[in-house]
């Protein structure tokens, strides 16, 4: 019985030679048993040799491009740094005066607008109360005295 399943091996997988390490992708005709008439692939011990292969050239692609990687991320200090740093310190004290700048205009206006609007409040004051009327009353009382007036 064991004949003949050494047999049936032979038949299903025939004895192929192993790919030199030139040729460690198979070709196009090997692999292709339709158009050739031959029994199907390579061997399992073919099969782990090529990726194995295949592999052990990514696992040193890999490691030579994170070498070359780490090699090219130094980071590229200037030599003039302290100049750079004083002129950045410069700046931001410029900008921050410039700020307190608006600031204090915005408040100049501000109360400048509220004078002005405390001034002309007082004098419709003044002119509501010349005319007999409270300054007390309410603008549609205002406008209601106005219509009666008519």
């Amino acid at each position: 019985m064991s004949a003949s399943l050494a047999a049936a091996k032979k038949r299903r997988a025939p004895a192929q030679p192993i790919p030199s390490p030139a040729s460690a992708y198979p070709s196009p005709q090997t692999t292709n048993p339709v158009a050739s008439g031959q029994a199907p692939g390579l061997t399992l011990p073919q099969v782990i040799q090529v990726v194995d292969k295949r592999l052990l050239i990514l696992e040193t692609s890999v490691k030579e491009l994170a070498s070359a990687r780490v090699n090219t991320e130094q980071p590229v200090v200037p030599s003039n740094i302290k100049d750079v740093l004083d002129e950045f310190s410069e700046r931001f004290n410029q900008l921050a005066e410039e700020v307190e700048g608006i600031k204090h205009i915005v408040l100049s206006l501000q109360s400048y607008t509220m004078d002005v609007n405390k001034m002309l409040l007082e004098e419709r004051i003044q002119l509501l109360s010349g005319n007999g009327q409270s300054a007390a009353s309410t603008p549609l009382e205002n406008v209601l005295a106005s219509e009666n007036d008519v």
